[in-house]
């Protein structure tokens, strides 16, 4: 009977004392941990501010043993839920989802890419990428925004062929992971 007392002590020790960790570090694991997690696995490009925040908490979590014991289990369950998703074939819903939600730290890699072009080309080239490969009205193009154009729609199929050989590579369904690519393309356009 002492022996599983004992046990049961233990067990309830592990958790009990996150919901006793410092509120506004706990808020911080909470927020940054699964992102950071995913950031490998979802392709996601981390903005500057979340990356900072995130270091502090990382030295701010090493002497509170109750956010450690937080954050482990965060990775542990975002992992999880990754794994599970990626084994039933939604690896690209899961991810989409994520990054819809967590959105002010972080945003699709090649959404953030396609809004750096964007911000280098003049209106009427966004706006013909948007009617190409977005389903935009259309819109004529100079001879001068032509080259820009020309690479910015290489960008899109060189984007989609890698995601083709990933999903090829690691048994991913293929129809959606390019999907996804056109998606976050047009949203990074529909955005400028």
């Amino acid at each position: 009977m002492k022996r599983c007392r004992a046990a049961f002590a233990i067990a309830a020790s592990l958790f009990a004392p996150v919901a006793q960790a410092n509120d506004a570090l706990e808020a911080k694991v909470r927020a940054y941990v699964p992102v950071v997690s995913l950031a490998k696995v979802c392709d996601i490009r981390i903005n500057d501010a979340t990356l900072d925040d995130h270091r502090a908490m990382h030295e701010a979590v090493k002497s509170d043993p109750n956010a450690n014991k937080l954050a482990y289990r965060l990775h542990y369950e975002t992992q999880t839920a990754y794994i599970k998703a990626r084994d039933g074939g939604q690896r690209a819903t899961f991810c989409k989802d994520f990054i819809a939600a967590n959105s002010q730290y972080a945003k699709a890699r090649f959404t953030a890419v396609v809004e750096d072009h964007m911000s280098d080309v003049s209106t009427s080239v966004q706006k013909a990428i948007a009617h190409n490969v977005c389903g935009a009205p259309p819109v004529k193009l100079s001879k001068a925004d032509w080259k820009p154009y020309a690479q910015i729609k290489k960008m899109l199929q060189i984007a989609q062929k890698l995601a083709k050989e990933n999903a090829e590579t690691n048994g991913w369904n293929i129809t959606e992971e390019t999907t996804a690519v056109t998606e976050q393309f047009c949203a990074a356009v529909k955005t400028r």
